[in-house]
């Protein structure tokens, strides 16, 4: 591979980019919005594993070897696990609890405390005393007993926005299984697996030792060595700043500032409509006349009839599954990387949140629920978060 200034920009040596990991991990205790009291005491880092025993006080974190995940106790008593670019990957929900501590005991749990009062507790049940609290290179964490992980946090992170590093160590996942993962090895390689087996990977050569791959602004992706030269890109440079996604279609898209696919590890096939049915009774930004909110049709309407099936578009994740809304009635959102479908006006629901689908999945029924002045399903299409023409996006069966 050949690159040039005009493709690749430089994203720095690996030692300035540890160094500003390390630096987030002392400062990510403010990140909720409220400031670190102040103390004598320098936060502690454990890196990779913090003995059974160890109190994390106020500012104190313990982070994945590399530094990439961060499990830190911040000042208002919240313990957040951050992951790349400072996303929230995990939290014990314990704000407003200035000056409480977080207790890795060896009593097999982890405890978070104040004024002698337990305000949360993640326990297992057993003799053998705990041993060492962990945070891994995937982002999961664990309290050990031995070699045993006896509580586990299955916590992970599927995307990482531009303008960040993926490390040696680190490992990306479309959800919280293995079926589908994306990590940076230590040879210098970047590798996508699928249920454990390498689906693709760069053409760096091995023993690039501390090699790391950038997610760039200009819209590139590139594997650059310890020393900042480019190894391998996707050429995107005229993408923008978007981010890399790790889906649940077994696909690594690289999404350009649009949030429009400007690279990926497999083909894109597209997003089917969501019924087996060509009729179309209401068009994408119909004037529905004034007195309706919105008074512009959001999506397209399919013509059909009350018990049709209504299928998922693509392999996806199954986001939001809501019985009674009162303009949509009931109605399914899935989550097609960047993409979401939503189906409303459905007489049945028969899919749950978190469920992965294919294209031959069932999710619903047509019906007439809702704000509905017949049978049909509604079905709205936003890329990015924003709205856009379900009949230019979706593909008739």
């Amino acid at each position: 591979m050949t690159t040039t200034p005009s493709t690749v920009a430089r994203a720095g040596r690996l030692p300035r980019i540890a160094a500003a990991v390390a630096a987030l991990a002392v400062a990510a205790g403010a990140l909720v919005g409220l400031a670190q009291p102040a103390s004598a005491a320098a936060p502690v880092v454990h890196t990779g594993s913090a003995p059974a025993g160890t109190t994390l006080n106020p500012g104190d974190s313990v982070t994945s070897p590399n530094g990439q995940f961060r499990l830190v106790l911040q000042g208002d008593g919240n313990l957040v696990e951050y992951g790349i670019g400072n996303v929230v990957l995990w939290a014990s929900n314990t704000p407003n609890q200035p000056g409480a501590v977080a207790v890795i005991g060896k009593n097999r749990a982890l405890d978070i405390m104040r004024n002698g009062k337990r305000l949360a507790r993640w326990s297992a049940a057993g003799t053998a005393q705990s041993t060492r609290f962990d945070v891994r290179g995937d982002g999961t964490m664990a309290l050990f007993a031995g070699t045993s992980a006896i509580v586990n946090w299955s916590s992970y992170q599927d995307r990482v926005p531009a303008g960040n590093v993926i490390l040696p160590g680190t490992t990306l996942r479309a959800d919280a299984s293995n079926a589908r993962t994306l990590t940076m090895m230590g040879n210098g390689m970047l590798v996508q697996r699928l249920n454990g087996a390498v689906a693709w990977l760069t053409t760096t050569t091995i023993r690039n030792y501390n090699a790391y791959t950038s997610v760039q602004k200009d819209g590139n992706l590139v594997v650059y060595s310890a020393q900042g030269k480019a190894l391998w890109a996707t050429n995107t440079s005229r993408a923008g700043a978007g981010q890399l996604l790790v889906q649940v279609d077994n696909n690594v898209v690289l999404y350009g500032k649009t949030d429009t696919r400007s690279w990926s590890t497999r083909p894109v096939s597209g997003l089917l409509w969501p019924v087996e049915s060509t009729k179309i009774s209401g068009k994408f930004g119909d004037d529905r006349g004034a007195g309706h909110v919105p008074r512009y049709h959001q999506g397209t309407d399919a013509a059909v009839g009350t018990g049709t099936p209504v299928y998922a578009s693509a392999t996806g994740k199954v986001t939001s599954v809501v019985a009674n809304n009162a303009s949509y009635g009931n109605y399914v959102v899935v989550t097609y990387g960047m993409t979401t479908v939503l189906t409303a006006h459905l007489s049945v629901l028969q899919v749950k949140q978190g469920q992965v689908v294919t294209a031959k999945t069932q999710i619903a029924k047509s019906g007439n629920t809702g704000q509905s002045t017949g049978p049909h399903v509604h079905v709205e299409v936003r890329q990015g978060g924003t709205l856009v023409d379900p009949l230019k996006t979706l593909h008739f069966r």
